[in-house]
C-alpha cells in the first residue's frame, strides 16, 4: 500500500470515526429517541450508512433498540458513566475537598465543573438538602451565565475563548462587551459572584481550578439560598483553599501517572 493510499484510509477511517460520534451526540436530555431514517437526515449521510452505525453502536451496547428502527441509549453509556465517576483524575482530586465543604455547610450545593463543548457541565455535585434547579450533574449550563461557567470562561487562554467565540451557539452571548467587562474583572480578582442567573432564588459562588501550567481545568463552587445568612467571603475563602487542594492533588496525580508510564516504559518485560 502507497503513502497515498495509507493517508487516504486514515482519513476515511478518521471521517467514520466523527461520524458515529456525531451519531451519537444526538441522543440528548432533550431527544432520547431517533431512528435511522431521522439520523441520517439530519447528519446528511445515506440510510444505508446510518443503519451500518446504528447497528456497531447497538453491538458495543452504546444504543438500545426498544421498538423496530427505533434506538435509545444503552447500557454501556451508564458503564461509561460509573467508570469516569471512579476514574476521573479532576473528579478523583476534588471529591474529598468537595464532601469536607458540603459536611461543613450542608445548606449549600458543592460543584465541580468543566467546559463541554459551547457549554459548561457540572461533573461532580455535593450536598443534597438544598433545592435547586439547573445544577444536577450531566446537566450543561449555559456558558454567559452562573459563576462556574464566567470564572471557567475569565480564565480561558485567548485562543480558546475565540474558538469559543466563533461557534454559532456559544459566540453571540460570550462576545458581548459587557460579559467581556464582567470577565476581565472576574480573572483579576479570582473568583465570580452571581445572584439569580440559574435559579431565580439562587447564589453561585465559584473559582477556577487550574492546572500546573496555569490553563484552566474547571471550577468549583458553592450555591445557596439569596436568603442564606452565610458569610459570602468566608464561602470563598474556604473555596480557595479546596482549590489549592484540588490543585496539589491533580499535580501529584499527574505525577505519578507521568512515573507509572515511564516505569513500565524501561520495564524490559513489557
Amino acid at each position: 500500500m502507497s503513502r497515498v493510499e495509507r493517508g487516504d484510509r486514515k482519513q476515511t477511517m478518521a471521517t467514520t470515526a466523527d461520524r458515529v460520534l456525531g451519531l451519537l451526540s444526538l441522543f440528548t436530555e432533550q431527544r432520547a429517541r431517533w431512528t435511522v431514517e431521522e439520523a441520517a437526515e439530519v447528519l446528511t449521510i445515506p440510510t444505508s450508512t446510518a443503519y451500518r452505525y446504528f447497528r456497531s453502536l447497538a453491538e458495543a451496547e452504546l444504543l438500545s433498540s426498544d421498538m423496530p428502527g427505533s434506538y435509545v441509549l444503552g447500557p454501556a453509556v451508564c458503564a461509561l458513566d460509573r467508570a469516569m465517576l471512579v476514574n476521573d483524575p479532576f473528579i478523583n482530586a476534588a471529591a474529598g475537598e468537595m464532601s469536607r465543604l458540603a459536611a461543613d455547610h450542608p445548606d449549600t450545593i458543592v460543584l465541580l465543573t468543566r467546559l463541554y463543548r459551547d457549554t459548561v457541565m457540572c461533573v461532580h455535585r455535593e450536598g443534597d438538602r438544598l433545592a435547586a434547579d439547573g445544577y444536577e450533574r450531566g446537566r450543561p449550563m449555559p456558558l454567559d451565565r452562573g459563576a462556574a461557567s464566567k470564572v471557567i470562561l475569565a480564565n480561558l487562554s485567548p485562543r480558546q475563548f475565540r474558538a469559543l467565540a466563533r461557534t454559532k451557539s456559544a459566540g453571540e452571548g460570550i462576545g458581548a462587551p459587557r460579559l467581556q467587562d464582567a470577565l476581565r474583572g472576574i480573572r483579576a480578582q479570582g473568583y465570580a459572584i452571581t445572584k439569580g442567573e440559574i435559579d431565580p432564588d439562587k447564589i453561585g459562588l465559584s473559582v477556577p481550578v487550574l492546572r500546573d501550567d496555569n490553563s484552566v481545568e474547571g471550577s468549583l463552587s458553592f450555591v445557596l439560598r439569596k436568603s442564606s445568612l452565610c458569610d459570602e467571603h468566608q464561602l470563598l475563602a474556604e473555596l480557595i483553599r479546596g482549590r489549592k487542594a484540588i490543585e496539589g492533588n491533580l499535580l501529584l496525580a499527574r505525577l505519578r501517572a507521568t512515573h507509572s508510564d515511564t516505569s513500565g516504559a524501561d520495564d524490559p518485560t513489557e
